[in-house]
């Protein structure tokens, strides 16, 4: 499974990927070097008194555990929030939390600020104020009851004790005992005893429950807050670091959305992903200014011109001359440069001994009748609606090194007319004359072309960086498929001057030569005809 159409975009865009994720890195960390060191004070609280229960039930986990939820609950909350800021002469408070621990009875208050001695203050005082607001906050007259209720389970504690003392001591003297009498009164004093015991542990029982002893609603610090020594914050590395990942994730979900979006076709590789054929040539762009049309009669010592001579090499490998006579030059998209490309090819294979005839199939928006004029010349239309009409329609360009079929008449029914016989007959006919026959066929989104690939030996298509579109030429590849067409290949046009330094230095070598007297003559070919007068 190829995998570089996932990371392809990745690739394409890398300098914007990599240019966010450094702006990002250093924004925060210019932000953060004025951020103040902040600092985390922390107090633990624990409900009821399940740690110095030797026995304690699940019930009573349970109950604590929900009240620790409450307490936590009431610690965020505006009265709690007021009573803090009145009691330390506040007119804010820093932000905090409390949260009960999960499972346990424990109720967690933490308080982050850029001052250490504050932190711990506010957390203390919020300990202070739930503690209030708990029945181990009560009032005065509480206070006598709860102290009230104290002595007397002292009292309880001393009389339970001394119950149990006192019986201890009977059954060790009962079992010194002859007398029947004595052991019956024995016996007796320590039913007595047991049954005061018993009585005294019942009233135990209640009057704890009442205490703050049993309670199970009370709270208690078991981690007092401390003042903070180290800041804990701001972490600049992890800051400086979670914001490059945070820019690279943006600007590479940018990419891919720019890729989806841009349709456009931008280097061969995406090409060869989609048509799945060979590039076969790439065409430089061409110099402003120029007649392009003949550009290989113009300039034959050009890189551009050497790029049609390595096209024209590769299409001989494949057969064009061969088994190959006919080919239909065209692209997804109009504007792309199919017929100059068609122009100079045949002028290149003409150049290597071919004859060659282009036939312009282009009835919509024909470029070679306005650059040559030929537009009352009869043609290909004229052709296909009446056979009698045949070589003489022929017509001789740059000084008969190629002929041309002009378009001609437009037929009613294009599409039709490109298909049927009479095309095939023509075909037949102008290969008896020609070793190579170029059709400059309508853009690959017109039907025409799409009928015409199926009448020719081999298709050639052109795709413009920038201008071709990925999903006009998936569609395309799956009509010719369709037609059972043969691609023989595409032409890269339009791409970058290649190695200009190292063409120059082979143009001037060819072209000038110094002669003995120490002048300049030019070696240079005869150019051709002019464009507007084949």
């Amino acid at each position: 499974m190829d995998l570089k159409p996932y990371y392809a975009p990745l690739l394409k865009w890398w300098w914007m990927i990599l240019a966010a994720s450094l702006i990002a890195a250093a924004a925060s960390f210019i932000i953060t070097l004025g951020q103040p060191a902040m600092y985390q004070s922390r107090t633990t609280l624990i409900i009821g008194q399940s740690l110095t229960n030797p026995n304690p039930n699940t019930s009573q986990f349970f109950l604590e555990q929900q009240l620790a939820s409450i307490y936590a609950d009431m610690a965020t909350r505006e009265p709690v929030r007021k009573a803090v800021m009145e009691s330390l002469n506040l007119t804010w408070i820093p932000p905090y939390t409390a949260r009960a621990l999960p499972d346990t009875q424990l109720i967690e208050i933490t308080v982050t600020d850029s001052d250490p001695v504050r932190a711990q203050a506010v957390a203390s005082e919020i300990a202070k104020q739930l503690i209030k607001r708990g029945p181990s906050g009560m009032q005065d007259n509480d206070l006598e009851r709860q102290s009230f209720i104290e002595q007397q389970l002292t009292t309880l504690e001393k009389n339970i004790s001394d119950t149990t003392a006192e019986i201890e001591k009977l059954k060790i003297e009962l079992g010194s005992l002859n007398s029947a009498s004595l052991i019956t009164e024995t016996q007796q004093k320590i039913n007595a005893l047991e049954n005061k015991l018993s009585s005294l542990q019942e009233n135990y029982g209640r009057l704890l429950s009442s205490s703050s002893r049993g309670a199970l609603n009370t709270l208690s610090v078991i981690e007092p807050a401390e003042i903070p020594s180290r800041p804990i914050g701001p972490n600049r590395l992890i800051t400086v670091l979670t914001s490059a990942l945070i820019g690279f994730a943006l600007a590479a979900a940018s990419a891919y959305i720019i890729e989806w979006i841009d349709q456009a076709i931008h280097s061969s590789e995406e090409v060869d992903r989609i048509i799945q054929k060979p590039q076969l040539g790439e065409i430089p762009r061409f110099p402003k200014d120029v007649e392009t049309l003949s550009y290989v009669n113009e300039e034959p010592f050009s890189p551009i011109t050497d790029s049609f001579r390595s096209l024209r090499t590769n299409l001989e490998f494949l057969g064009l001359g061969n088994t190959i006579k006919t080919l239909l030059i065209s692209s997804p998209g109009d504007s792309e440069g199919k017929t100059t490309i068609a122009i100079n090819l045949a002028l290149s294979l003409a150049k290597a001994k071919k004859r060659v005839i282009i036939i312009d199939a282009d009835f919509y928006k024909s470029e070679l009748d306005e650059k040559f004029e030929l537009k009352n010349k009869k043609g290909l239309g004229d052709l296909l609606l009446d056979g009698k009409i045949g070589k003489e329609c022929l017509i001789p360009l740059f000084k008969n090194q190629v002929f041309l079929l002009p378009s001609g008449t437009t037929p009613p029914n294009p599409s039709e007319q490109l298909g049927s016989q009479e095309m095939l007959r023509t075909l037949e006919m102008l290969k008896e004359i020609a070793d190579v026959i170029i059709i400059d066929g309508p853009p690959f989104i017109i039907s025409d072309s799409l009928v015409l690939s199926a009448r020719v030996d081999g298709v050639l298509a052109v795709i413009s960086l920038g201008k071709s579109r990925r999903d006009v030429l998936k569609k395309i590849k799956d009509q010719l498929n369709r037609a059972n067409a043969n691609i023989l290949g595409y032409i890269i046009n339009g791409v970058s001057p290649k190695s200009a330094s190292y063409y120059s230095h082979y143009y001037y070598a060819g072209v000038k030569k110094e002669s003995s007297n120490g002048k300049t003559m030019e070696s240079k070919e005869v150019k051709g005809n002019s464009v507007k007068n084949p």
